[in-house]
């Protein structure tokens, strides 16, 4: 009996760590909800010109990030830059940062970005 009860335990301890690995957003999923967040302008009008704008995508499992330090909340982080034709605003004309989205649920943790809030 202690056996099955033991057995059980490790069955649902297991299960429940895959339920919880399961419920960070895919690649995909992070990348449409930074898209959203930064669909206007400066980042671009449509979502195929932000998506142009992102170079690099990371997850951070432990939270650990370039926009918000360490948070401990595991993270999608985009490495963003876009070059505008005003060439007086920025940094001559470039935007170069990074914007941090909780992997669970896509809302945004941080940027170091301009005009976002």
């Amino acid at each position: 009996m202690t056996r099955l009860v033991a057995t059980t335990a490790a069955v649902f301890m297991l299960m429940l760590g895959c339920a919880h690995t399961a419920s960070f957003l895919s690649e995909q999923q992070a990348r449409a909800k930074a898209i959203n967040i930064l669909q206007g302008d400066p980042y671009g009008r449509t979502p195929d010109e932000v998506s142009k704008n992102i170079k690099q995508v990371q997850f951070a499992q432990d939270g650990n990030t370039k926009a918000c330090g360490a948070k401990k909340t595991p993270a999608w982080e985009f490495h963003v830059v876009v070059v505008t034709a005003d060439k007086d605003q920025y940094n001559k004309g470039t935007i170069d940062g990074f914007l941090a989205v909780d992997a669970r649920t896509g809302k945004i943790l941080c940027a170091n970005l301009p005009l976002l809030d």
